[in-house]
């Protein structure tokens, strides 16, 4: 098991990481206290579940990730529990986007009508359907400071004067800039000490060395009954080190890490899963030099061939991870007439 999911959690990092941490129970339950969401004791996480669909389209897949939760929610005193679907939008772009609240629409829309398809499938009609709550989170990792998504009317010309027909709502939104390593350790459980950790990432080595054993030496304290809640957070923390360090770094900051630890059976944990990662790493970064070549060649020939290649069109070859795809273009571009004859778009 610590070999499949360490193995999980490194491929594909970005998308995969928080993915994976955010599955479990309590880690889902820190990033709603986190984002102060009043309700989060109404929740049961107990008997939470993932839902496996994702609705953010393939040409954002590099740069967003989404995560989809269903929990029992319970309502008024003597009112019988419900159920609630926690949308989770992990955003890994450097800077703020300004058109986002547009996108968590889109994906909330995607999210409805999948409730009524599953209700038609289930009675044959939209007779007596009703929707269940979505809980609607956006979780920035990036850099740059965002202070709020804003509204939809201020994406709007004289958006004031229809904002009675405009659609009002309010995710929450934890952005990781706008939280001090106070917050988040005091505040977002032991997820909040490995989002300090993402959020200090690029620091100086020394820096970064000693909060490595600071969160280490806090995750400690999880008792032998969380042994699978440590594990997930120590896979995570290496994941980190290895998609996030330099390659120099990796072996020292690994024994740091096992050092830091004080039972036997997590040290052996440690090890294996850092040299599982390693191995993943290098496998990873042996496809990932594929990858970016064709793309760099894909890129530099249209340019070569139609001058100018529109900015939707260089997100789409950037975000596919698919050598066969790539070499597929790369196959055409001398038959081809137009750049719109390429049919570069983001695949299903």
């Amino acid at each position: 098991m610590t070999l499949s999911y360490a193995d999980a959690i490194i491929r594909h990092f970005r998308e995969n990481g928080l993915k994976l941490l955010l599955q479990h129970p309590a880690h889902a339950r820190d990033l709603l206290t986190l984002g102060r969401y009043d309700h989060v004791g109404a929740i049961d996480f107990r008997r939470m579940t993932v839902d496996p669909t994702t609705y953010v389209a393939a040409d954002y897949r590099h740069v967003s990730a989404d995560l989809v939760l269903k929990a029992p929610f319970r309502g008024r005193q003597g009112r019988r529990r419900r159920t609630i679907t926690l949308y989770i939008l992990i955003e890994h772009q450097s800077e703020p986007d300004a058109i986002m609240l547009l996108r968590v629409l889109e994906y909330l829309v995607q999210v409805y009508k999948a409730q009524l398809r599953a209700w038609e499938r289930r009675h044959g009609s939209a007779a007596g359907f009703r929707l269940e709550p979505v809980l609607p989170v956006v979780l920035y990792t990036g850099t740059t400071a965002w202070e709020s998504l804003g509204r939809l009317i201020d994406l709007m010309d004289l958006g004031e004067l229809f904002a009675d027909v405009t659609p009002a709502f309010r995710p929450l939104f934890v952005a990781l800039p706008a939280l001090s390593g106070a917050e988040l350790e005091s505040a977002g459980g032991e997820l909040g000490w490995i989002l300090e950790l993402m959020k200090q990432r690029r620091e100086r080595p020394e820096d970064f060395r000693t909060l490595v054993t600071r969160v280490v030496a806090h995750l400690e304290g999880l008792s032998a009954a969380e042994w699978g809640r440590w594990r997930d957070l120590l896979s995570y923390l290496l994941a980190l080190v290895y998609h996030d360090r330099a390659a120099s770094e990796h072996e020292g900051l690994r024994e740091l890490i096992a050092a830091s630890v004080r039972s036997d059976d997590r040290q052996r944990e440690v090890q294996v899963m850092g040299k599982t990662m390693a191995e993943v790493v290098r496998e990873e970064g042996r496809k990932e030099e594929a990858v970016r070549s064709r793309q760099d060649i894909l890129l530099r020939l249209l340019r070569g061939r139609f001058r100018k290649v529109p900015k939707e069109v260089e997100r789409v070859i950037r975000a596919t991870g698919d050598v066969a795809r790539l070499d597929g273009w790369l196959d055409v571009i001398l038959t081809v007439d137009s750049l719109s004859d390429m049919a570069i778009v983001p695949a299903e």
